[in-house]
């Protein structure tokens, strides 16, 4: 009865593992058929890249766009499968290669295609870091997309900065309150007939900042103040206390204190 009993058990059992065997090897066959299906045989591949960008940037994006395609993991390789494709790593991607750019759009064109849009940053200045003895572009964000050469002149945002610190590109030059204070000190002294060549900020500010007038006079300001309201005071003393025949006698004017103003 016993030996009865064990044969049985043990007959169980091979039919178990039988059984079990089978689900494995089919699991494993059909994983193997929807890998094969999405990766290798071509049903969902990328063919086709559409880009709308500047002409200047258009085949350096390509060709950055074709390398991470035709890259992957495990061997399976991205571009085999558009449905595998993450965008949001992608543009990720291409924004660090690519700092000129401010924004970039990628949608997938099905069956095989991808589409990719983007546009370039505008220049609002240039930011020249003395200790690192490099200059850059920035845009309306404060963010340094392109090294170039210092300028000086009227149309553009000219900061030199003489603090030491460290600029890269994709990065801000300096923080935001900084940035509107600058900007907005150019844009209210041009309503008053006073013309900036340039900006600066000296080594050991902490708030601090000069504007270097192109009548060669400078107005020194300070991030915490009114900075509106500082300019309009600086407008009324300008038209009640300094004409303009003596004005380029001035060597500066501080703003840093709000309600004062002092004056050499």
């Amino acid at each position: 009865m016993q030996k009865y009993k064990d044969e049985l058990k043990t007959k169980k059992h091979k039919k178990l593992v039988f059984k079990l065997a089978i689900f494995l090897t089919t699991g494993i066959a059909i994983f193997a058929g929807l890998i094969y299906l999405s990766f290798f045989a071509g049903i969902f591949d990328v063919r086709s890249i559409n880009i709308d960008t500047p002409d200047g940037l258009h085949d350096s994006l390509s060709d950055a766009v074709n390398d991470w395609l035709d890259a992957g993991f495990w061997g399976l390789i991205r571009r085999n499968n558009i449905f595998f494709i993450s965008s949001a790593k992608l543009t990720s991607r291409l924004a660090e290669q690519f700092p000129k750019l401010e924004s970039i759009k990628i949608s997938a064109d099905l069956p095989h295609g991808l589409l990719l849009s983007a546009t370039e940053r505008k220049p609002t200045g240039i930011w020249c870091q003395i200790n690192q003895d490099q200059c850059f572009y920035f845009d309306k964000n404060g963010i340094a997309f392109s090294e170039t050469q210092p300028s000086s002149g009227f149309l553009i945002t000219n900061v030199i900065d003489k603090r030491t610190r460290d600029i890269s590109l994709g990065r801000q030059v300096v923080a935001d309150d900084w940035l509107r204070s600058i900007i907005l000190v150019k844009e209210l002294l041009a309503k008053t007939d006073v013309d900036i060549s340039e900006f600066s900020i000296p080594a050991d500010s902490f708030d601090e900042f000069d504007a270097k007038t192109a009548e060669g006079w400078k107005i020194m300001f300070s991030v915490q103040t009114d900075i509106e309201k500082q300019i309009s005071a600086l407008a009324t003393f300008l038209k009640e206390k300094i004409k303009p025949n003596p004005r380029p006698d001035l060597q500066y004017v501080d703003l840093r204190i709000q309600d004062r103003i002092y004056y050499k």
